[in-house]
């Protein structure tokens, strides 16, 4: 009963958390003998839907009250479309039995990833195949943690204003609190300037070769000039190149595992739903020539 229920509320996309589905059907809005009820609500959510997301729409009055009255219009465009008996067209009656069958089909697949999610240890198992099969995907390079602070423009204003600040660094004032009162780059002045660990050749090449002059942890460098203006560098720390551990990227490696185990049972079992297809080339060609006309 538990899979069963697990299977379900994947497969039409319905939260079975207590107080969302009630026991009867109620009705959320009314337009003459049409009803809009919380089932029709929750069936309009496209299955698949993650949990949290579909819960933060049920929780939205504003967003339940636009679909319920997007739906009674919809209702009454159908009901419209009956009356008119273009219904009773053949090309129209074979959209409405694909569109069943879309969502039906969608159901079962919805089920079928369900039951055919690998285990924990299968997982961890495949994840850590590919980890030793490419070394190489996990190599990072060498990094440099730095702080700067950035005085915009080409002036000597500006620039006098980078050296004055470079003064008071090199006095003992504190980088973190200068940077935060005084740097154009509002990003990482928020956070004292610090730029975080990264590649040195991320940046321009001025920038880059600052950072590569610096070799011993709190150096300051120069006034720097660069297309953004000056800027004054300090080195916090650094990397060297180096292969990520399997800890540190196994959820990563997990979730792309995840998708590729189910995919490749997913398409095994499609492939075999029409594994004795036959295929009427005749009528094919007849088809695509009589579309011509």
């Amino acid at each position: 009963m538990k899979f069963s229920r697990h299977w379900a509320a994947a497969a039409i996309g319905i939260c079975f958390s207590a107080g969302v589905l009630a026991a009867a059907p109620v009705v959320l809005v009314e337009v003459g003998q049409v009803k809009i009820t919380d089932q029709d609500v929750i069936a309009s959510i496209p299955a698949g839907t993650p949990d949290d997301q579909r819960k933060k729409m049920l929780e939205n009055a504003q967003a339940v009250t636009q679909s319920a009255k997007n739906l009674a219009a919809r209702r009454i465009m159908a009901m419209e479309i009956q009356k008119s008996g273009l219904a009773a067209d053949p090309i129209m009656k074979a959209r409405v039995k694909l569109a069943e069958e879309r969502v039906l089909s969608d159901a079962r697949v919805l089920q079928f990833e369900a039951a055919n999610a690998p285990d924990a240890k299968a997982l961890d198992d495949y994840a850590r195949s590919e980890y030793r099969a490419n070394p190489k995907a996990f190599e990072v390079p060498a990094e440099a943690h730095v702080r700067h602070i950035l005085i915009e423009g080409d002036t000597p204003e500006s620039k006098a204003k980078a050296e004055k600040l470079l003064a008071q660094l090199k006095g003992g004032a504190d980088f973190a609190k200068l940077a935060e009162a005084n740097s154009d780059d509002k990003g990482s002045a928020a956070q004292g300037g610090d730029l975080g660990f990264a590649p040195t050749n991320r940046y321009v090449p001025e920038f880059t070769k600052a950072i590569d002059d610096l070799k011993a942890n709190g150096q300051l460098s120069g006034v720097v000039k660069t297309q953004f203006g000056w800027h004054i560098l300090r080195l916090e720390d650094r990397r060297p190149a180096r292969t990520l551990p399997y800890e540190d990227v196994a959820e990563r490696l997990k979730s792309s595992a995840s998708k590729r185990i189910v995919n490749d049972k997913r398409l095994a079992m499609t492939n075999g739903l029409i594994k004795d297809v036959k295929i009427n080339e005749e009528a094919i060609k007849a088809f695509g020539a009589n579309a011509a006309k």
